[in-house]
């Protein structure tokens, strides 16, 4: 009845945060597995008119994936700390919806859990935000938890 596996898909923003608290009673109270990932968007390639340019977008690409890596390691560390154990940590390069969803296919995970923030009306008139977009598409429950939904207690004493 519970998912074995539980994705926790987070930024290191605020509203990850709660998520990740989120997660950790959640796989606490229903032994579940976390995993835990972080997908860094990385930019097609593009005709530069100079060189310069070029090496200059590598660099912030480069500084985009190495800062990454520190923010996972850093949730990685946070989930400890809330008392959570962390079954695998996952670095993706790429499309964060595209990422999220292969790897929660590929590790079967019961429930995926993510921060969201809440949108106004002009901005969703506009389309759907990202987390939106992942409750639309996964073929897994999604649990969006952002400041107006986050409930004291995830899971029942």
């Amino acid at each position: 009845m519970f998912p074995t596996k539980i994705l926790l898909a987070t930024n290191g923003l605020k509203e990850s945060a709660l998520a990740e608290a989120a997660a950790v009673e959640l796989s606490e109270g229903t032994g579940s597995e976390l995993h835990v990932v972080c997908v860094v968007r990385t930019a097609p390639e593009m005709p530069y008119p100079r060189m310069s340019m070029r090496e200059r977008t590598e660099f912030l690409l480069d500084a985009r994936k190495l800062n990454g890596l520190r923010v996972l390691d850093g949730r990685v560390n946070h989930l400890k700390e809330l008392g959570g154990e962390v079954a695998a940590s996952h670095y993706r390069e790429g499309d964060p919806l595209k990422e999220i969803l292969h790897l929660a296919e590929e590790l079967g995970a019961g429930l995926i859990v993510t921060g969201g923030q809440k949108r106004s009306w002009f901005e969703r008139a506009f389309g759907a935000g990202f987390s939106e977009l992942l409750y639309r598409r996964s073929k897994s429950p999604v649990l969006v938890v952002n400041e107006q939904t986050s409930p004291r207690s995830t899971v029942s004493k």
